[in-house]
């Protein structure tokens, strides 16, 4: 049988009752109504890694032809709208990324002459050009509109520090 480490820490952290639980301990969702935490992220990961997606809309219909949950549009953007619903994402990437960030260097590394060991890296991701008002993105012949984030990161602890965006 193959080994399926991958796949099972992709599980800890991507797995129902987690994100329910983080959904909750954030404040995105006080009590359970149409709009489930795990549901929501399942349908939102589906949609845009699927490219095809351009609006809001297109994040509704997603989750509506995936959950079977009969939800209009005006509810299902309220729940995007939420400042808790940033905070809720935040905490699940988070948690996503300790868990799931590569021991690049392992444990025997020649890192431990050294009390602290930082990198900095930033990406830019594409949006939607309409967006180019609010997100200038710095590659304008690439894509006139940008969404950019630096992240710093402890080579010693194999942790991340800071995300910016």
């Amino acid at each position: 049988m193959k080994d399926c480490t991958e796949l099972t820490r992709i599980t800890e952290v991507l797995n129902e009752f987690n994100i329910n639980t983080i959904g909750i301990s954030s404040q995105f969702c006080k009590r359970k109504r149409s709009i489930k935490p795990f549901e929501l992220v399942m349908s939102l990961i589906t949609a845009l890694g699927d490219k095809s997606v351009d609006t809001i809309s297109d994040l509704h219909r997603y989750f509506v032809s995936l959950t079977d949950v009969e939800v209009k549009y005006k509810p299902f953007h309220k729940q995007l709208c939420k400042p808790e619903f940033v905070s809720f994402m935040k905490r699940l990437i988070g948690i996503a990324m300790a868990k799931l960030q590569q021991q690049i260097l392992g444990p025997t590394g020649n890192l431990s002459c050294f009390k602290k060991v930082v990198v900095q890296d930033g990406s830019s991701f594409a949006v939607h050009d309409s967006l180019q008002e609010s997100f200038k993105g710095r590659f304008t012949t690439i894509s006139p509109a940008a969404v950019e984030y630096c992240a710093t990161i402890s080579l010693t602890s194999s942790a991340t520090i800071r995300m910016a965006g």
